[in-house]
């Protein structure tokens, strides 16, 4: 059996980038034939489901104890949320200004670049730790303060960039997801890891822990699937608007992972504590950022958020197949799977 899930979890992370470019041809087709504003609700609750059950399976691996541990890891913590509060909006706000010099954008195109930046970061940011053999209990808590110092700083980098736009920030939107997407599946996958150690012993349980991320790479296939169906018509009603937004996104994420894997191995970071600062700074939550934008009216503005998982998905899903040879990069590293 332990077999049957470790096979089923290899294949699924082996053939990981077929599987992705798949979810978002099919998600794309898909968007493109059906009416997505008319089953709207349906598919909130839908991403909800799909998003909990990613990341579920990863918190039954957590450890408690590692996770008190990673509260104390103050340097890995202010790397992380300095990065990905702080210098991902100055990045974006340099590209926009050097992009501007070879092709003016418009202001609330710009806006949008901006706004897809100083959002939190990605829940999805916790599954691409895990299937690199990062530090789970870190990633966790750079998430879950990310989330909640975005209270403060999205309105105020927006008021920065842009002083004279009224734009009301859904302050209730990031306690919720916050709740959802991390404290939730945590909760009930401590709860899960303890009840099966008890009834299966730790044996048994090890069994069956291959099984739970192949659940989580399914999950992650599927809301790629859902992100492509859902913003399939807005990316093809614009796509010249989409080329344009392409460019300073392409060099975000390029700069992004580049200078995070120069400056971790300089600082003496450890593998596993790089890719759990590297996924939570990098990755951004474009649901949150389209919500913003919906309540600022849409527009152009939105348009950014809407295509940032065109570039953010395969370049995060790359970065976690190159995970071997990253880690050799920290000299050979010995990176082990943790009980």
């Amino acid at each position: 059996m332990k077999m049957d899930y470790l096979r089923l979890k290899n294949h699924l992370d082996k053939f990981l980038p077929v599987y992705v470019i798949l979810a978002m041809v099919l998600g794309f087709a898909v968007g493109m034939s059906i009416d997505v504003e008319k089953y709207k609700e349906i598919f909130h609750w839908l991403n909800l489901a799909v998003v909990i059950s990613m990341i579920y399976p990863m918190m039954i691996n957590l450890r408690l104890g590692e996770l008190k541990n990673s509260m104390k890891q103050g340097k890995q913590l202010a790397i992380g949320l300095t990065m990905g509060l702080v210098v991902a909006p100055l990045l974006m706000w340099f590209l926009i200004y050097l992009v501007s010099l070879f092709h003016p954008l418009n202001p609330q195109l710009a806006l949008g670049l901006m706004l897809a930046m100083v959002v939190p970061c990605s829940s999805m940011s916790i599954a691409y730790t895990g299937f690199s053999e990062g530090n789970l209990e870190l990633a966790t808590i750079i998430v879950a303060f990310s989330f909640i110092l975005a209270i403060i700083t999205v309105p105020g980098w927006l008021a920065l960039y842009a002083a004279s736009s009224s734009i009301s920030v859904p302050t209730m939107l990031l306690i919720i997801t916050i709740i959802e997407v991390v404290f939730v599946p945590m909760f009930f996958g401590i709860l899960t890891r303890h009840y099966l150690i008890k009834k299966k012993g730790t044996e048994g349980f090890l069994r069956i822990k291959p099984l739970f991320p192949a659940i989580s790479l399914i999950g992650m296939y599927t809301i790629v699937f859902l992100i492509f169906m859902e913003k399939a018509k807005l990316i093809a009603k614009k796509p010249e608007m989409v080329l344009i937004a392409l460019v300073p996104l392409v060099l975000y994420y390029l700069i992004s992972l580049g200078l995070l894997t120069y400056l971790n191995r300089a600082l003496g970071i450890s593998y596993r504590d790089h890719m759990a600062i590297t996924f939570p700074s990098v990755g951004k939550n474009e649901g949150t950022a389209m919500a913003i934008a919906m309540s600022a009216g849409m527009g152009l503005m939105a348009i950014p958020p809407a295509v940032t998982p065109l570039l953010q998905i395969p370049f995060l899903v790359g970065y976690v197949k190159m995970w071997r040879k990253i880690a050799k990069m920290w000299n050979c590293e010995s990176v082990k799977n943790k009980d």
